[in-house]
């Protein structure tokens, strides 16, 4: 076993955490400012809570898409299926941005994009934040829930750099 801390800490949880898999989604929003749609890849993407019905996403203040969350107040957490792994480059890659929306199936409730063959569209507005670090937290109440028709979800992972498949052990 590794152990180390200090600037090798950093470098050991990238490594650790390649190691826990997670969903895959597209968070989405509007752009007050320039009137558009936006969005990015998400992994930090967690249940809060049932009383009231909560999410919570990270996003790198850096990143195009905090500024617009912030603004409007409102986001879309997309569930990607395995199907939908395409979708995936243009919403992590910058040089990507204007193609974002150009496939996929988006459609828009209340301004806000939402990819309508998702494993489920999250609707959330924003409740409260927590700046930490180079990210900021948003916590939201969701406020709308659209599933996909269908009962054979195959959601789209992420794990050891790579996309994963999930599936029950039972």
């Amino acid at each position: 076993m590794t152990e180390k801390s200090g600037n090798d800490i950093t470098v050991l949880l990238r490594s650790a955490l390649r190691r826990l898999p997670g969903p895959v989604s597209i968070v989405t929003t509007h752009d007050p400012a320039g009137g558009g749609p936006a969005g990015m890849v998400a992994s930090a993407v967690i249940p809060v809570s049932m009383e009231p019905p909560s999410m919570l996403v990270a996003v790198n203040r850096q990143s195009s898409c905090h500024a617009c969350i912030e603004n409007a107040g409102r986001f879309c957490i997309n569930l990607l299926g395995t199907e939908q792994r395409e979708l995936v480059a243009p919403f992590s890659t910058a040089s990507l941005r204007q193609s974002r929306f150009e496939t996929g199936g988006w459609e828009f409730a209340d301004n806000i994009p939402f990819l309508s063959g998702a494993i489920a569209n999250l609707f959330c507005k924003v409740e409260n934040t927590l700046v930490h670090g180079s990210h900021e937290l948003f916590i939201g109440d969701v406020y709308e829930v659209r599933l996909a028709d269908g009962s054979e979800a195959d959601p789209l992972g992420w794990m050891e750099g790579g996309f994963a498949r999930f599936g029950s052990l039972d």
